[in-house]
């Protein structure tokens, strides 16, 4: 029985441990959501590559052009990055590519059953729910920076520290059933709209910092 379970403790190993042997797994945070990451150094001490994916939801409320609105952020995304460790330190360069499904939910709030739209006012029951989103293309390239022991063969711990900019570009919608019936409404929630999307654009260039904690094998 014990020679049994020797023998397939030697398989096992065998099997599984060239397949996990320095790869690392971590979980972390950040801008953009609550996240794992998988990583594996490919030239030690110098050179690794990363998989990760993020998800998590944000709520604020925002005015523009008078309407009161809740936009709701919700992170989902996943990104192939390559750090490069000019030092042979812990500070690495990044660079990558995301794939950005992050969008976020519009949805106005009106006040004692009026929307304010751009300065015309209209009753909630004769407009209906004003709803939008701000949607991103799915790819967005990612360079910068970091502190990390990713590249290390040896196992233990690991941790990394990373700062950077994601670039995307936003397309906003924004609708109420009323408008197909008011000219005058649709004009204005068509300002409105172009209002959030010009907002949603001083974030084409998305700041990124992230902290993640794990284990090398």
């Amino acid at each position: 029985m014990i020679r049994a379970l020797a023998v397939g403790g030697l398989i096992i190993s065998a099997v599984f441990v060239p397949v996990w042997a320095g790869v690392g797994v971590s979980v972390g945070a950040g801008t953009l959501g609550v996240g794992a990451t998988l990583s594996l150094p490919l030239v030690p001490d110098m050179f690794d590559a990363r998989l990760l994916a993020n998800g998590g939801r944000l709520t604020r409320h925002e005015t523009a052009n008078g309407l009161n609105y809740r936009a709701r952020a919700h992170f989902r995304n996943a990104a192939l990055l390559a750090d490069i460790y000019p030092f042979h330190g812990v500070f690495h360069l990044t660079a990558g590519v995301y794939y950005d499904d992050n969008h976020v939910d519009l949805t106005a709030t009106s006040v004692n059953g009026y929307y304010d739209v751009n300065g015309y006012t209209v009753p909630t029951s004769a407009v209906g729910p004003i709803k939008g989103t701000v949607t991103y293309q799915r790819f967005a390239p990612y360079l910068g920076f970091g502190f990390s022991n990713d590249a290390r063969m040896r196992p233990g711990f690991a941790y990394a520290v990373d700062l950077g900019v994601m670039w995307d570009r936003p397309t906003t919608t924004l609708n109420a059933p009323g408008a197909a019936s008011n000219p005058a409404l649709a004009v204005e929630l068509a300002s409105v709209r172009a209002q959030i999307e010009q907002q949603a654009c001083r974030l084409r260039a998305y700041p990124t910092a992230s902290v993640s904690l794990g284990y090398r094998f």
